[in-house]
């Protein structure tokens, strides 16, 4: 093995997604002396939110159009062409789901020995009539994982079940590591970023964190805010992140007429900051493998909504947890409550659960440290 050896990983982008996150917290955390990290990532114009880290870190960031542009024949094609282009690479770590089926099979055929599939979700992104065809062509591509993939990992054995069907005892669960230390509750942050956000010690803050897309379920959080904010007025709503859906979400606050309480604070790179200050979390996803927002505000020690969709494994006792079903916004409002728990020691909670993230990179490192007994 060379001095440094390169990973390629593939994923939609380098922005704040939740798999995004956990590959910077393993990049930064992990021998960089052995391994670098490279990305290749869907063909976009603009300025990936971790691009001058990944630089700065060693890292390169090639980028190529996505399957659904370019369609399966010129996909592959592309796939094979960057392959053989670029035999540096021994170890491919695929995050992008189904379509890690078409990625590892052109691996291996690329002579690549280590193709690691990694599961972080638990369902195709849509559903309803309208999405048949694709999810049938999908459920095709996610056949394919089985034969071309010799390393399976999944944040959760849900997510495990969904894209490996049939033979997902095989995968080896990693758990989405943080930075624990980092979101240890202080007494003296809360205060100062109470003062940051202009809020008083008496008003509730509530906080969700997730990209602003169809998953994230942003129009019912707002109802559910709207409806304690009506019982409640001294209450402020903080919802962090970027998305196609920012927009709608935005008028739909100001439609409930709650646009004085609401904030969009776009991407951040303080989330631990703000978590001080939030006395509940909440996260009424329509589906997750096991989010990694929701390891955060646990590991912080604020009250935390989530949804029931969200598997029980997200649970590791860090934070008052409630798991609410999604068919009535009423009921999460009756659920906000500041239980007023000792905050201090759930950052110890997550590290006991294994949730701190040099743990999680000092295992991705011994899978990557097999590379030469991997049979092709």
């Amino acid at each position: 093995m060379p001095d440094t050896e390169r990973v390629l990983h593939v994923l939609n982008s380098m922005n704040c997604g939740g798999a995004e996150s956990l590959i910077m917290n393993i990049l930064r955390n992990i021998d960089r002396e052995k391994y670098a990290f490279d990305f290749l990532v869907n063909e976009a114009g603009e300025m990936y939110y971790y691009q001058s880290e990944i630089e700065q870190l060693g890292g390169r960031i090639y980028r190529m159009k996505n399957l659904k542009k370019l369609g399966p024949y010129l996909y592959t094609k592309k796939l094979t062409e960057f392959f053989s282009a670029h035999p540096e690479f021994k170890i491919v770590h695929s995050h992008l789901e189904t379509t890690t089926g078409i990625i590892l099979a052109c691996a291996k055929k690329a002579g690549i020995p280590l193709r690691i599939a990694h599961a972080h979700n638990s369902r195709f992104t849509r559903t309803g009539l309208a999405a048949v065809p694709e999810n049938l062509y999908k459920n095709r591509c996610r056949g394919k994982i089985k034969s071309a993939a010799n390393c399976l990992l999944a944040c959760s054995e849900c997510a495990a079940r969904w894209l490996y069907p049939g033979y997902y005892e095989r995968a080896t669960v990693l758990k989405n590591g943080i930075d624990a230390e980092k979101f240890r509750f202080n007494s003296e942050m809360r205060q100062q970023m109470g003062e940051e956000l202009d809020v008083g010690q008496d008003t509730a803050v509530l906080m969700h964190t997730g990209r602003f897309c169809d998953q994230k379920n942003h129009l019912f959080l707002l109802d559910v805010f709207s409806a304690y904010h009506g019982k409640n007025k001294n209450s402020v709503l903080l919802m962090v992140g970027e998305g196609p859906l920012k927009n709608t979400a935005i008028e739909k606050v100001k439609k409930l007429k709650i646009d004085d309480c609401v904030r969009f604070l776009g991407l951040r790179d303080d989330v631990e900051r703000l978590l001080q200050r939030a006395d509940v979390f909440l996260l009424p996803s329509k589906f997750e493998g096991l989010p990694l927002a929701l390891v955060e505000a646990q590991c912080s020690g604020a009250d935390c909504l989530v949804s029931d969709t969200v598997t029980r494994e997200a649970d590791f006792g860090g934070a008052p947890l409630r798991f609410l079903p999604l068919d009535n916004a009423e009921i999460w409002a009756r659920n906000i409550k500041k239980s007023g728990a000792d905050r201090t020691d759930s950052w110890k909670k997550a590290v006991s659960a294994g949730y701190d993230i040099k743990s999680t990179a000092k295992e991705v490192e011994g899978i990557y440290d097999k590379l030469p007994s991997v049979s092709k």
